[in-house]
């Protein structure tokens, strides 16, 4: 478990001064990323024994958006493992009031083949605290409404890669944003989810269809072959 301080600069939030989402994914992975260090579970060991965490779910919930240059705090530790999926669980605070809480769900791979190992696969021991639960749970699976409100044709960018040679799970909460079909700057940004069915890499080409269900707005990614590449959702209310 570690606790990770990071304070909100101008380039990580929206226009209105709220904290872009993909900004709270990146603070997520920043102390993620502390804690799998801590434990011995870092990028460079795991690649030489040719395996990553590939992420396959996530959730974030908020009480209040975290504002521009507020002194963000991300507590994380790793929760249950069910099965093959590694639990990793965050508090965030300002001043020592809770302002959001989010749950994600990894898998181990093979680099190179990019085959799903058994956790006891890792070469490291993983600290769990499956005692203190977080008190959110993603969806078992994200369905659209039929009512489409917007559809676009994405292809990724040089940019949009990680180390990984995919498109970075950060980069998915910025299509949520840019995608939904809804103006945020009148709404409240409650929460959000992101399933990540297939990565994405150089020459693939998404479609991208927003739905909107009554204040959540589904977005799904759909590769050439029909194959659904992600499915995610950002719950809105009106300010």
């Amino acid at each position: 478990m570690v606790t990770v301080k990071h304070l909100i600069s101008g380039y990580e939030v929206l226009c209105d001064g709220r904290v872009k989402p993909s900004s709270i994914l990146k603070f997520m992975q920043d102390a993620a990323t502390v804690d799998a260090n801590n434990l011995g579970a870092d990028y460079t060991s795991m690649r030489r024994d040719d395996m990553i965490f590939v992420i396959t779910k996530l959730m974030v919930r908020f009480k209040r958006m975290p504002m521009l240059n507020e002194l963000l705090e991300v507590r994380t530790w790793n929760g249950k493992i069910q099965g093959v999926s590694f639990n990793r669980e965050f508090v965030m605070t300002v001043n020592g009031e809770e302002v959001a809480r989010a749950t994600t769900r990894w898998v181990l791979v093979s680099y190179s083949g990019r085959r799903i190992l058994r956790p006891d696969s890792l070469k490291c021991s993983v600290l769990t605290n499956p005692d203190e639960e977080i008190g959110i749970e993603p969806e078992r699976r994200i369905k659209p409404t039929e009512e489409n409100i917007l559809t676009v044709s994405y292809s990724p960018t040089f940019t949009d890669l990680d180390s990984n040679g995919h498109v970075n799970n950060t980069r998915y909460a910025d299509f949520l944003v840019d995608y939904c079909g809804v103006n945020l700057l009148e709404k409240n940004i409650e929460g959000y989810e992101i399933h990540f069915a297939s990565e994405l890499v150089p020459g693939d080409t998404v479609e991208i269809k927003a739905f909107n269900d009554d204040g959540k707005v589904s977005v799904i990614g759909t590769k050439g072959d029909n194959k659904q590449a992600f499915a995610s959702y950002i719950a809105l209310s009106d300010k």
